[in-house]
């Protein structure tokens, strides 16, 4: 059987070798997942950016940048002033509660996009795997059927032989008619 360049092992010695040959090309291998029109293009490239560890910096950077500028420290001086006179500390329209809320969908979005790209790449890599494994697996049986075959064709040549010998035999040790061979096939 021949040795695997990846991990040394003989090719049928190890049923995940072409997994982790996958793994290993994974990082290496650009994919190209996009679609056929412009607006296809221009959405999957959308996606892909944002689901970036880099994007999540960068909102997180311009949400903060938003509310320092906003008046932050007036907003925080309001919100203490109405906390000692008994009052809600997010009055109506309760803006604190929309700011969480919209970084909650900002940060939620983003990291669903993220670990969907972190999926389709492992689904990737396991049916390139999968497939190799399959086709190695077809060749290995159709090397295996062809000994058969083989070891077959070889008996049944065998068997005529011996078929012969045994009546080469009779007829020499009993002078007479040899019996009749069995009808071999």
């Amino acid at each position: 059987m021949a040795t695997s360049a990846v991990d040394g092992h003989t090719a049928g010695s190890d049923p995940l070798r072409h997994h982790r040959q996958a793994h290993a090309e994974a990082g290496t291998a650009s994919q190209n997942l996009y679609g056929d029109s412009f607006m296809e293009r221009l959405a999957e490239k959308t996606a892909s950016g944002m689901g970036t560890v880099q994007f999540v910096v960068i909102g997180t950077a311009i949400i903060v940048g938003w509310v320092l500028v906003n008046h932050a420290i007036p907003y925080a001086e309001e919100t203490i002033k109405h906390l000692a006179k008994g009052k809600p500390f997010d009055p109506v329209p309760w803006i604190l509660l929309n700011l969480i809320f919209s970084g909650v969908a900002f940060y939620t979005g983003a990291l669903v996009i993220i670990a969907q790209k972190a999926e389709g790449k492992k689904n990737n890599v396991r049916e390139e795997a999968d497939a190799k494994h399959r086709e190695e697996l077809a060749g290995t049986q159709t090397e295996l059927l062809q000994k058969n075959t083989a070891l077959t064709e070889q008996i049944h040549t065998l068997t005529q032989g011996m078929n012969r010998l045994t009546q080469e035999v009779h007829a020499a040790t009993c002078h007479g008619p040899s019996p009749p061979a069995p009808n071999a096939q």
